[in-house]
């Protein structure tokens, strides 16, 4: 009885809605360089999946980036929930050359949202790209 209940558990989660990821800006914005692939690793206790989430760098340059997950129904943990009202500051920045990989425990069916601009750039609350603040001297 328990090995049929570990197979039927297994499909479930083979079978069931799996994460995803989009780029937040929009086609032809200078946030063009990144992918994403998120894989899931294995299902964890109380409706979590350890999701894998890589993030790659098409373009020759670095760039900068942050991302964040999306859920209809699932309570997320607050360093990664997405935020209806971005600002600044409050997102973790990343830098990316080539490659860069995270490890989460997130609810199934999670989306993975993303945006990259220039190293020189910063990600905006309006998805867009902004100049990063010079010092003055």
């Amino acid at each position: 009885m328990r090995l049929w209940f570990l197979l039927l558990s297994l499909l479930a989660v083979l079978f069931a809605e799996t994460a995803r990821a989009e780029a937040l800006a929009p086609p032809g914005s200078a946030g063009h360089c990144l992918s994403a692939g998120v894989d899931t690793l294995r299902p964890l206790d109380k409706g979590q999946v350890l999701y894998r989430i890589v993030f790659f760098n098409r373009c020759e340059t670095p760039r900068s980036f942050f991302w964040c997950a999306e859920h209809s129904a699932a309570q997320l943990p607050a360093t990664v929930a997405c935020r209806s009202q971005r600002g600044f500051g409050s997102e973790q920045r990343h830098t990316i050359r080539y490659r860069k990989e995270f490890q989460w425990a997130l609810p199934q069916g999670v989306r993975i949202r993303y945006q990259d601009c220039s190293d020189l750039e910063i990600p905006t609350a309006d998805f867009s790209c902004a100049p990063l603040a010079t010092t003055r001297r």
